[in-house]
């Protein structure tokens, strides 16, 4: 059986590999809910506009460089708009770019304290 040693609150643990595995899970799981909210976070300062001559719809998110995206609809071009974040972030994060920080929205100040 294969053993590692933590030190969590100051007291070293020695964790087996089926523990390892599970504390793993956890902590990839929790990344992955981390970069779910962030993901909303940036879709709700998406910004859609309509293009002349009733072309249909472009969205970007501001700071998201080079990250546009069109439809025909609004519900169309917020859903292509969501499919293009999560591989906008999955190759920013690959290339060692890191995610642009999101400014906190007045509402979201409001309920901060």
């Amino acid at each position: 059986m294969i053993k590692s040693r933590i030190h969590r609150n100051g007291v070293e643990e020695e964790l087996t590999q089926q523990s390892l595995v599970r504390w793993r899970s956890k902590v990839y799981q929790y990344l992955m809910n981390e970069l779910k909210a962030y993901q909303n976070a940036a879709l709700k300062r998406a910004v859609v506009r309509p293009l002349d001559d009733e072309e249909g719809y472009c969205a970007t998110i501001p700071g998201f460089n080079g990250l546009i995206v069109f439809g025909s609809t609004v519900k169309e071009t917020k859903r292509e708009l969501a499919s293009v974040l999560e591989g906008w972030i999955a190759v920013s994060l690959k290339r060692g770019h890191g995610l642009p920080a999101l400014q906190r929205q007045k509402s979201e100040l409001a309920t901060a304290h």
